[in-house]
């Protein structure tokens, strides 16, 4: 996560809410660090001394979040063309999102979608050809 503090420096720091959650999120969030610590009761000697307050700051204010319920069908493929289609309910509170939360300021900003999926497995080389995935990533390179 990318923090913009007070003295406008950049740096490029471990999200503490989702280290502790022993969460991963790719997202990148511009925020103002004292702002975000208020928000939780915490401010930055609480975190400098490691203060057990923090662990307690985080389950209170993970309260207000609100958790999310997605039932989908996800696939799972074994390569060769062969995959299986498995219904699943995922239940997530998404940390990078605190707009329903009162008392928290959210903005965001409007960007392009088109960006190509991670390719993870060979076997999903079929679908990453066919989502438009390679393209985009062709379309980014000089050949």
């Amino acid at each position: 996560m990318y923090i913009k503090d007070q003295c406008t420096e950049t740096k490029q720091l471990s999200s503490l809410i989702l280290h502790i959650h022993k969460s991963y999120n790719s997202l990148t969030t511009w925020i103002d660090i004292d702002k975000l610590l208020s928000t939780f009761g915490l401010d930055r000697k609480d975190i400098l001394e490691q203060s057990p307050k923090v662990q307690e700051s985080i389950n209170t204010f993970s309260r207000r979040l609100p958790t999310y319920v997605t039932i989908k069908d996800v696939k799972k493929r074994w390569g060769n063309g062969q995959e299986d289609v498995y219904p699943v309910a995922q239940y997530e509170k998404l940390w990078g999102d605190m707009s329903s939360v009162d008392g928290v300021d959210c903005s965001y900003f409007v960007v392009s979608r088109q960006r190509g999926q991670q390719l993870k497995d060979p076997a999903q080389i079929d679908e990453w050809s066919r989502d438009g995935s390679a393209a985009y990533l062709n379309s980014l390179c000089k050949w």
